[in-house]
């Protein structure tokens, strides 16, 4: 598969529908008409239709926020390209803490290497409305807890671990810290670890 090919089967499937949900909504963003393509970078092109010497574009993404904030996660090509890291290397047993959009599952699912995708999720909402999708799939397990601190049985191992846990910008601990916390956590069980907007230089420590 190439890196393309990951962030299209990353992206968020058509039958969940925007909604809102406990804290959270769903929205799908959708660009057409006389808009210009090059305000929106991050959106993926869905098809283009000539006619004449007009060209009319479509493109769509999708956003998990909560009401009233930023966005918490996209599915725009700009934001999946975070993920090709743990899609490139990923093979085995593979932890995942944060569910999100299902976005880092669903770019995994394609790999045949990928024996089983363990995810961790604190909020229960999401589990219920995103987590649906994989619900009947053998390969992925949902469990609903705090990453930080969900007990798995000690003989489990994983070759990979990817962290995309959000944290509420007004709390004290940072992204990277939190990530970093992980990685020292599941240090002893995982082969390799990786997260969302971790430095490179800092990644090399674990």
């Amino acid at each position: 598969m190439t890196p393309f090919d990951y962030l299209q089967a990353a992206r968020v499937p058509l039958f969940l529908k925007p909604q809102e949900f406990g804290l959270w909504q769903i929205i799908r963003q959708e660009i057409s008409g006389n808009q210009d393509p090059a305000d929106y970078p991050g959106a993926f092109l869905e098809n283009t239709i000539e006619r004449g010497w007009e060209q009319i574009t479509y493109l769509r993404h999708a956003t998990l926020s909560i009401p009233g904030w930023d966005t918490v996660m996209e599915d725009s090509a700009r934001e999946l390209r975070r993920h090709l890291p743990i899609w490139l290397a990923a093979h085995g047993r593979v932890l995942i803490t944060g569910l999100g959009l299902g976005c880092v599952v669903r770019g995994l699912l394609p790999k045949p290497s990928v024996e089983h995708i363990d995810v961790v999720e604190i909020d229960s909402e999401i589990i219920r409305v995103v987590g649906q999708e994989f619900a009947g799939n053998p390969r992925v397990t949902l469990h609903h807890g705090d990453a930080l601190n969900f007990e798995f049985p000690a003989e489990i191992r994983w070759d990979f671990a990817w962290h995309d846990i959000w944290v509420d910008p007004n709390e004290e601990v940072g992204l990277q810290r939190l990530h970093g916390q992980l990685m020292v956590r599941f240090c002893k069980q995982v082969g390799r670890q990786g997260a969302w907007g971790f430095p490179r230089v800092l990644t090399r420590h674990y």
